[in-house]
């Protein structure tokens, strides 16, 4: 039996975006525990310190090389190599060499790169640069989750051979909404770009057992791995998702629910029949992401929705292509 052909081989010869990104949740990261994550293409070993807070370094010692995720032990806030017992803190910088006098100063700073670490809503993301350029907006959040005491009732996650960049062009290919997931009224957004963030707003009817009603669906997102959708009508729902590129073929898709805390049973019932019908759509999307070839100039007619400039946008997350400055 012949393997599928693999997404370089479908044309997704892209490169990866720069921004923040989820690559684990906090409950996965206990403190003193040391972890080794493969993101990017690449490896980084986070740890968690005595104080609680999360650190994110490249993996190997600038000594002698070894890995500080194999054996690497939490010492106080810092991570110590599991060879000759250097000390990193969470700058990467060495703070005791247990057979030296002193630390030397050129040691002191950045000599193992850093990953810049932020935690909001039990998820763990780091923020993702190839030059390892300073970060350039500020992480997204929910305000209405702490604001309106919002609680989590669900989470899911998939691996996806896919490039990232299709995860959330997928929400402004409004066609396949009625072909692939039968949805009766196909939404047509009120879509806004600026900068590093875009918005959109719909209006849209929504099936019940007892026929289609009026909702709305918005969407918030900066950067090209986080989005929060919110569905009104029936049922109040956040959707927060966020999408992490494995390597150039493969995605990490991780999605968290939230609902009001106080709601009644008929209403909870209605929520949790949502959410399903919201996974099943992600689930409908992926083998056709998985064997769909990248189309660079694609053939759109009227109703495809505002793909084209999606792209021109989300070109903006990579570092090494040519684009229009970005909007502060």
């Amino acid at each position: 039996m012949s393997q599928a052909p693999t997404a370089r081989e479908r044309g997704y010869d892209l490169p990866l975006p720069f921004g923040w990104f989820a690559v684990a949740m906090s409950d996965e990261v206990a403190a003193g525990q040391v972890r080794t994550l493969k993101y990017f293409g690449a490896e980084l070993v986070l740890w968690r310190g005595e104080d609680g807070g999360l650190n994110a370094l490249d993996p190997y010692c600038r000594h002698l090389g070894a890995h500080l995720g194999y054996g690497g032990q939490v010492v106080g806030n810092d991570l110590r190599c599991p060879f000759h017992h250097w000390r990193y803190d969470g700058a990467g910088g060495v703070t005791d060499i247990p057979y030296a006098r002193v630390v030397p100063p050129r040691l002191k700073t950045s000599c193992v790169p850093a990953w810049p670490v932020q935690e909001s809503l039990g998820v763990v993301y780091v923020w993702r640069h190839p030059h390892k350029a300073e970060p350039m907006w500020e992480l997204a959040t929910i305000p209405e989750l702490s604001e309106e005491n919002w609680v989590r009732t669900e989470q899911h996650e998939w691996i996806v051979k896919i490039h990232i960049q299709e995860i959330t062009e997928n929400g402004m290919d409004y066609a396949h909404f009625r072909a692939v997931h039968g949805t009766k009224s196909p939404p047509t957004p009120e879509y806004h770009m600026e900068g590093y963030s875009r918005r959109s707003s719909v209006a849209t009817k929504m099936e019940t057992p007892r026929g289609l009603v009026d909702g709305r669906i918005e969407v918030r997102a900066i950067g090209p791995g986080q989005s929060f959708t919110r569905f009104y009508g029936i049922s109040d729902v956040v959707l927060s998702q966020q999408q992490t590129a494995i390597d150039s073929a493969t995605v990490h898709i991780r999605q968290q629910f939230y609902h009001p805390q106080d709601i009644s049973e008929g209403r909870m019932r209605v929520t949790k029949a949502q959410i399903r019908n919201l996974v099943f759509q992600i689930e409908q999307d992926i083998p056709i992401w998985e064997h769909k070839r990248f189309e660079p100039s694609p053939m759109l007619v009227e109703g495809d929705g505002p793909i084209l400039s999606y792209r021109q946008q989300y070109a903006r997350y990579y570092a090494d292509l040519p684009k229009a400055p970005a909007e502060a």
